[in-house]
């Protein structure tokens, strides 16, 4: 008899220790013989979504009263002893500039700001991942380039980095703008004075370029920055690089669960409101809101996205998994308070997005909002925006995304000869705070949609890909893996995995022999040589103990005894020790050391990740950035561990794994098409995303397992897709930013020249340049490369082995 997948899954896995005992009573799945049926596939039970609570009652006022960060009125919004109005024009032309590059996108940051902050810092990285080039440049630098700005793709305008501007900075940017150039005017750039005061009357003063009123403190004071879902048409969150899964339909404030809960089965267990806004207490006349100050004047700070990384479930063996009952998830809204809902915002018409790889959106599209793993649609931080956008009266404009309650999140806006794509959300912010899918989303946009950039693909070879990462918790899961591998699962050469154990002898708690014990258990220690002899990527799972581990491990207890579970006197015991142990078992019988790590519950605390860089770990999976790509990890405001890639989580929708499936109720028919959207996904974005799984599950759902496999086929047969290990996508990213490239357009010819150039090789680099821009095919100039033709709507420029590569290319 195979023994059942027991315990609590979290972001990560869950546990996976319980006997069938433990199951029966808490989940959806019942024994029949020896195999594991599932109950629900005989008819259509409702799904379960997780109950969502506030950690406490949310105020009807700000939780602190502060004085006013509005200048008086007595004063003038010009301020006088402004350092760049004073530049005369000698002082400008002395100013060093940046060389003219066509594929170069320059960011605006202060005079005074430091060229290391992290927030620049995570700026470039995302451009560079997105395969464009990012330069900052200072104030002064912009004023000295005056019309000569125009010889680069684009000027950024960041939140966070820049809150305060003077009018001559604003002016200037205003000229830039209306005279053909493309900006990307983000959250609260230059929304304080010099002197650190918002305005004492009227929006922002870059109101004009966003499209509409915006920063509205002198009106609105407190209610400046709502808090709330953000949505889109589907096919233009996919433009967005908001993968399937990672968006689920809008539900209203005060509308019942049953309305729309999922894209196919809509009906809901429990008739309550769902997420985030239930959870605040928000109905269709009150809304969220977040206090601003001078020194948050978006007020952003106010709520942390970054404890979405953080959420845990209970311990294995609760209840925690029935079907009968949600399971509940508390969070944290911060600052945030509630209030009544304003009547003075943009009232918008979601627009089809002007080009998508994916579909040609309509009017019958869904209206899609971002949303989280366990949370369902997510909330962010927005100003209410005042003013017509887009639609009949101004066809001009194009929506992109929206706020129910506060307005206009996204638009582009000509201004002039030029065009204006505002983002009214604090992308800086959200990146540092570990959701970074919101920067790289509109980042993209802009250089693919906007721009119509070359950008170097973030793929090996310029394929698309997808990641599967197996955890293997407990032995629990061993006759559901010996079975897989008798399906050849695993024996694919051209679908290689990650893989990852927990090898020690416990699960759950210590002594509970509910572990695979790998040191002692030779059916554990062949799977993993066979898998490695395979070429797949093995790697540790945590922390000897899988659920201890998972839940009790932080950010402060590295060397905190652990009660025996990772050691026992005279032995050394504690939490660090748990990844000592696991890492040794695994090289051990590997025979080498592993390169590839996944966290029990994603839990990942800082000292953990410290220990795995300097071990040689080059790849994890992460439970922060959900939705992404394979990235590296911004945290705390800044970049942790830059040697080591994390692969995010792509959820579907609420949950995870084929055993949350499983146990509330998501049809089988939802999942296999999920699998199947997020290839298409893939390929249409030249991008690649990570899922995972557990064998016991997998076993059970083999059905839908071998239906993602043959899909996937099908697509690598056609040479548009490649299974990528996390380890192989890491090394590739590594290397792929060593690579230099330079583009020098020849304004009498029109010709622009690339020149590339790589330390070792540029071999699998691959630049892929926009045929709606370049009509004509790129000429090889000199080194090693290919001219890929067959793509319709890219010309594909693939390097050959070589240091250097330079091609032409006339639009």
């Amino acid at each position: 008899m195979l023994p059942l997948l027991g315990g609590v899954l979290s972001a990560c896995g869950g546990g996976s220790g319980g006997s069938a005992a433990d199951l029966s009573s808490t989940t959806k799945l019942t024994q029949a013989g020896d195999a594991l049926t599932d109950s629900a596939s005989t008819g259509s039970p409702a799904i379960v979504v997780p109950e969502v609570l506030a950690s406490q009652a949310l105020p009807t006022s700000p939780p602190t009263a502060s004085p006013s960060p509005a200048a008086s009125s007595a004063s003038s919004n010009t301020v006088s002893d402004d350092s760049i109005a004073a530049l005369d024009a000698t002082a400008l032309k002395a100013i060093p500039l940046p060389t003219p590059d066509p594929g170069v996108l320059l960011m605006l940051v202060p005079d005074t700001q430091s060229m290391t902050d992290p927030r620049i810092a995570a700026w470039q990285d995302a451009a560079s991942e997105e395969g464009v080039r990012l330069r900052a440049i200072t104030d002064s630098q912009f004023l000295a380039l005056g019309t000569g700005a125009k010889a680069f793709a684009g000027l950024i305008l960041p939140d966070s980095l820049h809150t305060q501007a003077s009018d001559t900075l604003i002016t200037a940017i205003r000229a830039y703008a209306q005279n053909q150039g493309q900006v990307m005017l983000v959250y609260d750039f230059g929304a304080l004075l010099p002197n650190g005061f918002y305005p004492a009357s009227g929006p922002s003063r870059l109101s004009d370029l966003a499209g509409v009123q915006y920063i509205r403190y002198a009106e609105l004071l407190n209610q400046t920055t709502g808090l709330g879902p953000v949505r889109a048409l589907r096919p233009t969150l996919r433009s967005l690089l908001v993968p399937p899964g990672k968006s689920l339909p809008y539900v209203a404030p005060g509308t019942l669960s049953t309305t729309a809960i999922s894209t196919v089965n809509a009906a809901s267990a429990s008739a309550r409101d769902t997420g985030l806004i239930g959870a605040a207490g928000i109905t269709n006349n009150t809304a969220l809101y977040l206090p601003v100050s001078r020194s948050d004047p978006g007020g952003a700070k106010g709520f942390d996205p970054q404890q979405f990384m953080a959420l845990r479930s209970p311990q294995a063996g609760s209840a925690a998994l029935s079907a009968a009952k949600p399971r509940p998830i508390t969070i944290n809204f911060g600052q945030a308070f509630t209030s009544s809902r304003l009547a003075n915002v943009s009232q918008l018409s979601l627009n089809a997005p002007s080009s998508t790889k994916l579909l040609n959106a309509t009017a019958a599209d869904p209206v899609d909002a971002y949303s989280g793993y366990l949370l369902g649609n997510l909330v962010y931080p927005v100003y209410a925006t005042a003013g017509a956008f887009g639609g009949s009266a101004n066809p001009a404009q194009q929506v992109l995304a929206d706020s129910p309650q506060f307005g206009l999140v996204a638009g582009l806006n000509p201004v002039g000869t030029g065009q204006v794509m505002f983002v009214n959300l604090p992308l800086t912010y959200l990146k540092g705070r570990t959701d970074a899918l919101p920067m790289h989303g509109f980042l993209h946009y802009f250089a693919r949609n906007v721009l119509k950039l070359p950008h170097l693909s973030a793929m090996p070879n310029g394929v698309a890909g997808m990641t599967f990462d197996w955890h293997l918790d407990s032995k629990a899961a061993q006759a559901p893996t010996l079975s897989l591998m008798s399906k050849n699962v695993f024996k694919d050469p051209g679908a290689l995995f990650s893989i990852e154990m927990t090898a020690g002898p416990d699960t759950i708690a210590a002594g509970d022999q509910l572990g695979w014990n790998l040191k002692a258990n030779y059916p554990a220690q062949w799977i993993m040589v066979t898998f490695d002899n395979d070429g797949h990527s093995v790697g540790s799972h945590g922390g000897w103990i899988h659920d201890f581990y998972g839940e009790q491990a932080n950010d402060t207890n590295a060397s905190s005894p652990t009660g025996g579970a990772c050691g026992k006197p005279p032995a050394l015991d504690n939490f660090l020790q748990c990844l000592v142990l696991n890492r040794q078992a695994v090289d051990s019988h590997v025979g080498r050391p592993a390169r590839g790590y996944s966290a029990p519950q994603g839990n990942n605390p800082t000292w953990a990740m410290n220990w795995l860089e300097a071990q040689g770990v080059v790849a994890t999976y992460f439970a922060g950035h959900t939705g992404l790509g394979v990235t590296r990890q911004y945290r705390d405001g800044a970049l942790a561990n830059p040697s080591l890639w994390v692969s995010p989580v792509t959820p579907q929708g609420f949950y995870a794994t084929f055993e949350e499936f499983q146990a509330y109720n998501v049809p089988k028919t939802e999942v296999t098409q999920w699998y199947r959207d997020l290839i298409d996904f893939n390929i249409a974005q030249n991008t690649s995303r990570m899922v995972y799984a557990h064998p016991p599950g997998a076993q059970l759902w083999y059905d839908v397992l071998s239906g993602l496999f043959s899909y996937a086929k099908t697509q690598r047969d056609a040479g548009q897709l490649a299974w990528y290990p996390m380890t192989r996508m890491a090394d590739f990213m590594s290397t792929r930013l060593q690579v230099t490239w330079t583009q020098t357009l020849n304004a009498s010819t029109g010709v622009t020249l690339f020149s590339a150039s790589h330390p070792v090789t540029l071999k699998e680099m691959v630049w892929r340049l926009p045929k709606s821009r370049y009509p004509n095919a790129p000429v090889l100039v000199s080194g090693a490369a290919t001219i890929g033709l067959s793509d319709s709507s890219y010309w594909l420029v693939k390097a050959q082995p070589g240091k250097a590569l330079s091609f032409s290319v006339k639009s």
